[in-house]
């Protein structure tokens, strides 16, 4: 197998200088489809209320090894995007937790939870592109310009379905769990990452997966519409429909929220839906 040391592609008898604008091209581009599994819906800090995946899987946990390894010049990785999610939503900018809400909140959490399972494909992130995003604000709800970049489709390579490594798993678990932790009301209630935070206009340059299930059924009129339409955008090789049954789960759960804590949360677009690999710049 091929490896990248200082920008170059060592093939065993001889190294391949690559010109630094496709390194990250070449590293995705090496680098088999898999899935993320979702684990949980969770309260993360400041409120933010996300989709927790149960970690990232082998394939790209190694991109992200590669892409740190390749690109010294890359700013440091933020804490988010050391734990796979997706961002659904964020409080109004004059809100703040109350341990009363927080306590709901947790509870809604674990029993929306209880939908999701590891097993079950429809639910699972067909990750087979990543793309790289310059945005004009952090919920990527506005992109300046994307460049897409399918993962390896060689028949040597194919979808790798391998679950993360424990300690992977382990990270995402320990996060979660510190929601139900005393005290965690004090993470949850913080100042910042409100409605402004995400929307506001602000540039970078990140690497994610979009979820096209998400993206499919935005624009449907109806459920079944909207599910038909998710399970097409979904499907894998040999007709698997992963992540089509994920939509309307994280739609029961927002739905929820919105009746129990009616106009505490700003939902973002189904559109700009994604899990990050990794920030670049901003």
């Amino acid at each position: 197998m091929a490896t990248v040391v200082n920008g170059l592609v060592d093939v065993g008898t001889s190294s391949v200088v690559l010109p630094s604008k496709s390194q990250i091209e070449y590293l995705i581009s090496q680098t088999p489809a898999c899935l993320l599994r979702p684990l949980a819906f969770f309260v993360s800090w400041n409120g933010v209320l996300t989709l927790a995946y149960s970690g990232f899987p082998p394939a790209l946990a190694s991109l992200k090894s590669a892409l740190n390894d390749s690109l010294p010049s890359l700013p440091p990785e933020y804490s988010g995007s050391k734990w796979p999610k997706t961002s659904l939503g964020a409080l109004h900018d004059t809100a703040r937790l109350t341990p009363q809400q927080l306590e709901r909140l947790n509870q809604i959490c674990r029993e929306e939870s209880a939908k999701l399972s590891q097993q079950v494909d429809e639910q699972a992130v067909l990750v087979d592109r990543l793309t790289v995003v310059f945005y004009e604000c952090r919920s990527l709800e506005r992109r300046l310009l994307e460049h897409s970049v399918p993962l390896s489709s060689h028949p040597s390579t194919p979808l790798d379905p391998s679950p993360p490594q424990p300690e992977e798993q382990a990270r995402v678990r320990g996060v979660v769990a510190e929601a139900e932790q005393p005290g965690y009301w004090f993470h949850a209630s913080k100042d910042g990452s409100r409605e402004a935070h995400y929307r506001g206009s602000h540039l970078g340059v990140t690497l994610v997966h979009d979820l096209e299930a998400f993206r499919a059924a935005a624009v449907c009129a109806t459920p079944a519409a909207a599910a038909a339409a998710a399970a097409a955008a979904a499907a894998g090789a040999g007709g698997q429909t992963y992540g089509s049954g994920l939509p309307g789960i994280v739609r029961g759960f927002r739905d929820r929220v919105e009746a129990e804590l009616p106009g505490l949360y700003r939902w973002f677009q189904d559109t700009s839906l994604h899990s990050t690999v990794r920030s670049l710049m901003g």
